[in-house]
């Protein structure tokens, strides 16, 4: 299937923000300011927020303007400027958790995305989510220690950065996404703190490390003033054990019972907590085990939070510099 340019993203699965891509085969560099300002307010049509509302996933940029792509901001001053005339984007999808998304470009001459362009993008993505949310989440193991503590970066209403300081500098060594030149700063960054200067109120996001490592970044307007704070920290394993129970695909009765085996409860226990039989719970371990191929309470614990920190996960309690969770 012809295309002109192509970016993709990984997703945080909570906010639908980008914690990384590749864009060096997309939109132009000297649009990809704007077009990070445009993505960042979530109001232009097919914002990726929105699109991950829709059932599909897939729709190109004519579909959903009704053949009128001048109803869309990015069209008229990203898409159209840059040469190109046809958009179509593609949410990667494990369930109904969203990872990622593609999205492909077309000048005029190329023609426009039809409708067995889109399902054969769709069909041809279809484990993709699947490689990102594993990758993401359950292949990688944390060596060595971390840098010291939650870094702060400070930006200024243009989203040039002011101040950072030691801590945060080497978080963001250790990014994994493009980097906007001009500013020096990951596109990721970027992007939530314009969401925080547009919103003005706070916002979150999750991203990667090369190594493998989440950090959470927390981006806040400072009063009146139009700067924006970003507050780099590694993520807590309780938002990571989060992460690992999505990508499992485990319900919520399911994510109880995990808790309260790696915290040490007996099958009576869980019973008596969750107001179930005991066989009702023996069934529940059983499926647990079959999802997360362990055979043991032991095991379980072992993959999923490391057992030796199971009181600091029930309590939220962030860890130190020792290695944590996964084989």
């Amino acid at each position: 299937m012809p295309y002109d340019a192509w970016c993709g993203l990984t997703l945080d699965p909570a906010s639908i923000l980008p914690t990384g891509g590749f864009h060096e085969e997309g939109v132009p560099a000297p649009y990809l300011a704007r077009l990070v300002e445009i993505e960042t307010r979530g109001d232009d049509v097919l914002a990726l927020p929105t699109l991950a509302r829709a059932l599909g996933g897939a729709t190109t940029l004519a579909e959903a303007t009704g053949g009128q792509p001048d109803r869309s901001t990015r069209y008229r001053e990203v898409l159209r400027p840059a040469g190109f005339e046809h958009e179509l984007r593609l949410l990667l999808r494990s369930g109904a958790t969203t990872w990622g998304a593609l999205i492909l470009f077309r000048s005029t001459a190329a023609g426009p995305f039809t409708a067995a362009d889109t399902a054969l993008t769709t069909a041809a993505t279809g484990d993709v989510a699947t490689a990102i949310r594993r990758e993401m989440v359950l292949d990688e193991t944390r060596e060595g220690d971390e840098p010291d503590g939650p870094g702060l970066l400070l930006l200024d209403a243009d989203l040039t950065p002011l101040h950072a300081t030691a801590a945060a500098q080497r978080w963001l060594e250790r990014h994994d996404d493009s980097i906007d030149t001009a500013r020096g700063l990951p596109w990721c960054v970027i992007t939530l703190a314009g969401h925080a200067i547009r919103t003005d109120k706070p916002v979150r996001n999750r991203i990667r490390t090369r190594d493998g490592r989440w950090l959470t970044l927390h981006a806040e307007r400072l009063g009146d003033s139009p700067q924006v704070s970003v507050i780099i920290e590694p993520t807590r394993p309780v938002e990571i054990a989060q992460l690992v129970s999505d990508a499992y695909g485990l319900t919520p009765r399911e994510r109880h019972v995990v808790q309260l085996l790696a915290s040490g409860h007996s099958r009576h226990e869980i019973a008596v907590s969750l107001h179930l039989s005991p066989y009702t719970v023996d069934d529940h371990v059983k499926r647990l085990f079959g999802k997360l191929d362990v055979h043991s309470r032991s095991e379980l614990t072992y993959r999923l939070f490391l057992d030796q920190h199971a009181p600091r996960i029930r309590d939220g309690i962030p860890v130190g510099g020792s290695g944590w969770f996964l084989r």
